[in-house]
């Protein structure tokens, strides 16, 4: 089993960063993906399955179930991908009315053949604090009244 944790710290307020982290639509076709849609259940309800393509570093697509939902607070769910497990837990806690610290705690369990050419544990790792430094880009550079175009 590998683990991994990590935390950023963005100058937005709570509501704003989780309103963007949530807004699947705003993450199509970037960063590392390409379709991100749900396929069962209501978006971000426990046992709701969200579908993710991913394109860097290699094509996959990750199946993602929702295993707990508080909206501003925390997002758990369980990933697999390439025979792996991953545990993800993300935590938005605010510094102050205009600085919030996302802490991610990411478990992973399985191994991949050796096919890829290369270890996918570090690759989860790299992507998945890339999409949390551009999560910071986003929040930072967004208008600082309201929680930026969220359908929840």
């Amino acid at each position: 089993m590998e683990s991994f944790e990590f935390r950023v710290v963005i100058d937005c307020p709570r509501e704003t960063v989780f309103a963007i982290y949530a807004d699947i639509e705003r993450w199509q076709n970037r960063n590392v993906f390409g379709e991100i849609h749900w396929v069962q259940g209501k978006p971000w309800e426990a046992e709701s399955r969200l579908r993710i393509e991913t394109l860097h570093p290699v094509r996959a697509v990750v199946d993602q179930v929702v295993q707990q939902f508080q909206k501003n607070e925390r997002v758990s769910y369980i990933s697999h991908v390439f025979g792996i497990t991953c545990e993800t837990h993300v935590i938005f806690v605010p510094v102050s009315a205009g600085e919030t610290a996302v802490t991610v705690r990411m478990h992973l369990l399985g191994t991949v053949s050796r096919v890829l050419g290369f270890a996918v544990e570090p690759a989860i790792e790299k992507a998945t604090k890339g999409f949390f430094e551009e999560l910071r880009r986003e929040c930072e550079a967004a208008p600082r009244s309201g929680a930026a175009g969220s359908t929840m």
